[in-house]
C-alpha cells in the first residue's frame, strides 16, 4: 500500500505538526492562499516564524522552487513512510536556498537545461536531521 501524493504532504504537515506540540509550538496550518509558508508557528517564548514543509514518501531527489531566503522563514523536508522511520530534516531559508542554488549551478554547468525542476539531492538534508535548536525558542 502507498501513500497519494496530497496524502503525502498532508501526512508530512500532520507528522511535523505533532512533533512541533510536544515541543511547545503552537502551529496553524495554512492553504494555497497563503502562499510563502505551509505552517505560521509560535515558539514557547512567542517568536512568530513560518515553515515551508516539503514532504515525500520515497528516497528521491527534493523538489522545491527558489525562494529568496527570509529570516523568519524555516524549511522542513520530511520522509514519510508506511514501511521506515519518518524522517525530519530542518534548515533554515537562506541555508535551504543555497543549497538549492550549488545544485542548480552545477547542474546548469553540466549543461542541464534551465527549465528542469530544481532542488537538492536526497542525501543533502541529511545533516539537518532532527535540528529543533535551529527553530526559533
Amino acid at each position: 500500500m502507498a501513500i497519494s501524493g496530497f496524502n503525502t504532504e498532508q501526512s508530512a504537515r500532520g507528522y511535523l505538526m505533532y512533533q512541533l506540540a510536544l515541543r511547545g509550538y503552537l502551529v496553524q496550518l495554512t492553504d494555497s492562499r497563503f502562499p510563502t509558508e505551509d505552517m505560521l508557528v509560535v515558539s514557547p517564548h512567542k517568536t512568530h516564524f513560518g515553515i515551508d514543509v516539503k514532504g515525500q514518501q520515497t528516497e528521491n531527489f527534493w523538489q522545491y522552487s527558489y525562494k529568496p531566503p527570509h529570516p523568519d522563514r524555516y524549511y522542513a523536508f520530511i520522509f514519510v513512510s508506511l514501511k521506515k522511520k519518518s524522517r525530519i530534516f530542518i534548515l533554515t531559508s537562506e541555508e535551504t536556498m543555497r543549497l538549492w542554488k550549488e545544485y542548480h549551478d552545477s547542474a546548469i554547468s553540466r549543461g542541464l537545461p534551465e527549465e528542469n525542476r530544481w532542488g537538492i539531492n536526497w542525501k543533502t538534508p541529511f545533516a539537518h536531521e532532527e535540528k529543533w535548536d535551529i527553530l526559533p525558542q
